[in-house]
């Protein structure tokens, strides 16, 4: 005779999980991505990590409505010509009004490739960066890259060093044109780490050099090495890339422990930080 069916209930401690994680799916859905460029980023960040000493301190990423939205800026009567660095910085991420999103907006559209670093530990990036630089991750490499360099060897302090302790007592003309050209050449040791990060990280050929006619083109920049030049110029920077490969390649530089990162992106301040992790 067959056994009468029993219902079974479903335990609460079933049911509870489930909603848990309900919730927890949930909650994850409604958590916004980083921006584009945001990512863009993270993912350039942990292919140089890879063979490359990056450090164990925080290294942070800014990205900007850039140099251009400032231009617009004094032109509108938003703020003198030499205090418009608020403009250069604003969060393009964020909505305004008052006029600023329209500055964004064409400092987007008409920038340019840019960036620059504080000796604090934070790397800046305009937007219009991103979009003109495109499909060319690598050579975004290159930029960030370079820019990671001044940070990890102080280029800041050292400059400043250079300036009131080795050309102290000079006129103010030989203080100027020794404190540009200092300048000059620790831009150059930049460029060389560029390459070299790169190089360990498994990018192939001479991106660095590549990268460097693609952004003199980009941004129309023909120009030579002026005494007061704080950059070298095209042609001499594009030589000294050609013979730091030339010696590259014929001593592959040696890879270094690859540093373990993580990642975390602040929407309300709009930082990226990456954090060494202890080996």
């Amino acid at each position: 005779m067959p056994l009468p069916l029993k219902r079974f209930g479903v335990p609460p401690v079933i049911l509870l999980g489930t909603a848990l994680l309900g919730a927890a799916v949930l909650a994850l859905t409604l958590v916004p991505r980083p921006p584009a460029e945001v990512r863009t980023l993270e993912a350039v960040l942990r292919r140089l990590s890879r063979g490359n000493n990056l450090g164990t301190q925080p290294i942070h990423f800014m990205v900007v409505s850039g140099t251009y939205t400032a231009q617009l800026a004094a032109e509108r009567g938003f703020c003198k010509p030499d205090q418009c660095v608020m403009f250069t910085q604003l969060n393009p991420y964020q909505h305004y009004g008052n006029g600023w999103d329209e500055l964004i907006r064409q400092g987007y559209a008409l920038g340019d490739i840019q960036a620059w670093s504080a000796s604090s530990g934070t790397v800046v990036i305009p937007r219009a960066t991103f979009r003109a630089y495109g499909t060319h991750s690598g050579y975004l490499a290159c930029t960030v890259a370079h820019e990671i360099a001044h940070i990890r060897r102080n280029h800041v302090f050292q400059q400043s060093h250079h300036l009131y302790h080795n050309l102290r007592g000079q006129s103010e003309e030989a203080m100027t044109l020794g404190d540009r050209k200092r300048s000059r050449e620790l831009e150059l040791e930049a460029d060389r780490d560029a390459a070299t990060m790169l190089a360990r990280a498994g990018y192939q050929g001479r991106v660095c050099q590549q990268d460097l006619v693609f952004m003199a083109r980009s941004v129309g920049d023909g120009s030579i090495t002026e005494p007061d030049s704080t950059h070298p110029g095209t042609d001499d920077r594009l030589a000294a890339m050609r013979a730091h490969y030339d010696a590259i390649e014929k001593r592959p530089p040696a890879a270094e422990t690859s540093t373990r990162i993580r990642s975390s992106y602040n929407r309300s301040e709009n930082l990226l930080t990456l954090t060494p992790l202890p080996r």
